[in-house]
Parts: structure tokens; sequence; C-alpha cells
């Protein structure tokens, strides 16, 4: 049982389905659980796994990922801070249909199904929570098709890397994610997101130094990420991409 203090229970807080819980009731949910490490690289769950209990991260990052019949990753999404893993599956009592990992070191509250439910039942401001926050999931996952299957790589990428740069704070940031972890995030492979990548380059829209990005012209990278169903050529730019 984790020392319910401020800080773990703002945490809790920031997170979509918790928002609009109260402290007491919140704390109560919070003394049923269990605090989790997770070492970079480590599972956090297996898909085809049954889900009995979900997670909100604490600190650190967390990837949910689905493997093609070839073994390709697709990374569906990045989980910072303040945000739940595997609520959906867990409330529908199924299997979780897709897996999850720590892409740095993690720390995680483990919150049982048994233990939701016991809560749920004393308290309904968490089940309108909790359906605040998968609404925002399922528009998540409304965006990804859409990006996927409308957007070219260089506008996903432009995508990634200014929610990276809203993240850090600031126009440069370290990609803490490997260049084939990012690629996967994209739905590509390596080789795609390098040309991607030296296209922005030579635009003069960012610069790379290792894993070190800076984003040259943020506003010119929006309008790019905004773009759909064309090409880079072709998607509208500022002077810095003529």
């Amino acid at each position: 049982m984790p020392a319910i203090d401020a800080g773990l229970l703002r945490a809790l807080k920031a997170a979509p389905m918790f928002s609009a819980v109260g402290e007491e009731a919140l704390s109560r949910l919070v003394g049923r659980c269990t605090l989790r490490r997770v070492e970079a690289g480590a599972a956090v769950f297996e898909a085809g796994t049954r889900a009995d209990r979900f997670f909100a991260v604490l600190s650190g990052r967390v990837k949910v990922c689905k493997l093609s019949p070839r073994g390709d990753e697709q990374i569906l999404h990045l989980y910072g801070p303040g945000r739940t893993i595997g609520e959906a599956a867990v409330w529908a009592q199924i299997d979780y249909p897709a897996s999850a990992a720590a892409v740095e070191d993690a720390l995680l509250l483990v919150i049982p199904y048994l233990s939701l439910r016991d809560a749920v039942s004393k308290d309904p401001d968490l089940v309108m929570g909790m359906l605040a926050g998968m609404s925002a999931k399922l528009h998540e996952f409304v965006r990804l098709i859409e990006e996927l299957s409308l957007k070219e790589v260089p506008a996903r990428l432009a995508g990634i890397l200014l929610a990276e740069s809203k993240r850090a704070g600031a126009p440069r940031f370290r990609l803490k994610q490997s260049k084939r972890e990012l690629a996967s995030q994209i739905g590509t492979i390596a080789e795609t997101l390098s040309r991607a990548l030296a296209k922005l380059k030579s635009a003069g829209l960012i610069d790379v130094r290792g894993s070190t990005f800076t984003l040259k012209d943020p506003a010119a990278l929006r309008k790019l990420a905004d773009y759909a169903a064309g090409s880079f050529r072709d998607a509208p730019r500022n002077r810095a991409c003529t």
C-alpha cells in the first residue's frame, strides 16, 4: 500500500479519469493499490493476457504497442505522468488488446479490478471520471487512425516532434525513444524515417544532433503536421521550406 501524500494525489488528479474525483474517495482507492517500479525496456503487460488491473503513470514513460504477424512493432501511444493505461480492457473484463512496456524507468500505480469495482460502488464520481478518460482515449485513437491513413510520413513526424517540444517546454529537446521506436510510432520503417528527417532538416525546419532535436521553425512544422493526404512538396510552407 503506497503512502498517500499530496504529491501522489496531485499526480492522479492530473489523469482525466480521476480529475473529477474528490480527494477522500481518491485516497480510499489509492489505499487499495500498490506502487510498481518498471525499468526501461521491461514489460508492463502483454497482449492477450487477462486485464485484471490497470495502471496510472506517476513518472517516466510507457509505450503501448502491437506486433504485426511479421514481428514489426507499431507504437500506438506513449504515455507519461498523469495518464492511465489499460482501463478500458479492465472495465470490459477482456484481455489486453495490446502490450505495454516502459520506454524509460517508470513508477506506476497498480489499480486492481476488484479495488476499482469496490471504489466505483461507493463513489459515482469515479464512474463519470472514467467515462471522461475513455472518451479522451477514443479521441486519441480516432486521431491516430487519421494520422496513419491520411498523412504522409513527414507530416506525421512533424506532429510527433511538436508534441515532444511541447512536453519539454522548449524548441530544443532530447528524444528519449530510439530512432527505431520513433519510426514505429509514426507507422514506418527506419529508412523512411531517415529520409523524412533529412527532408525536414534540408528545408530548415529542424536540426538534429544525435538524439537532440531543435525545432527551427515550429510554425512551418505545424502547417506540415496539419496537412493531410498530400506530399511534403505540396504541403503549405513558408519561405524556409522553399
